[in-house]
């Protein structure tokens, strides 16, 4: 009986990919099981981030196109009602007079954040598919939105061939070796949000390869 060619690795995750099927489940969980999990469905913001128009920094206020006095200024640590903000490491205030020196010269909108301009109420913020690390889930806590709904984990079994492979723990065979790919494979496939099974090691023979694939 004449063995089949071996397979290149592209072609064996060619193969892979023409029988896979995309999962259709979902739940809805709560933010903190959310993570390392794939977005079932587009979501949208609940409000605007910033809520209003605000500084980025703590400074002072400034008139930019002569709306206000000239000359005026007005200490801001949030909400900002002028022109552009200067940075108060880049100001001086004169003691405990009304006076400040001004050591730059700002721009319009220099350190302002408008309403909304990282978030729009009603505007998708996080799309479907998107797989959830820690800062898709920063976006989605600022969105306003406590559960999120994702896609069922997928579920991959994995087994390890080998006479000479022991588990970390066991006494070594001569020749022996310890199943360093389980611990990374499996760690593997949980940081990509796989539900994982091990399924242990299976002896060098095909037969027992055979009855682990069933």
């Amino acid at each position: 009986m004449t063995k089949p060619p071996m397979l290149t690795a592209q072609q064996a995750l060619d193969h892979l990919f023409s029988h896979a099927v995309a999962v259709s489940e979902s739940e809805k969980v709560v933010m903190q099981a959310a993570l390392g999990r794939v977005l079932a469905e587009n979501v949208s913001s609940l409000v605007d981030v910033p809520p209003l128009d605000n500084t980025s920094m703590d400074g002072y206020a400034v008139c930019c196109a002569d709306i206000l006095t000239p000359g005026r200024v007005l200490r801001v640590a949030q909400r900002i009602p002028a022109g552009a903000v200067v940075m108060q490491e880049d100001c001086a205030a004169e003691g405990l007079s009304d006076q400040v020196t001004i050591n730059i010269a700002p721009t319009s909108g220099q350190w302002v954040r408008r309403k909304g301009e990282d978030l729009t109420a009603g505007k998708t913020c996080l799309t479907a598919g998107t797989f959830l690390h820690p800062q898709e889930l920063g976006v989605a806590a600022s969105a306003g939105l406590t559960h999120l709904n994702v896609k069922r984990r997928i579920k991959v079994a994995a087994f390890f061939t080998g006479d000479e492979l022991a588990l970390p723990g066991e006494p070594l065979k001569p020749g022996g070796i310890y199943n360093s790919n389980r611990d990374t494979l499996l760690a593997c496939l949980k940081s990509l949000g796989c539900d994982a099974t091990d399924l242990g090691i299976v002896p060098d023979r095909l037969e027992a390869t055979r009855e682990a694939l069933r």
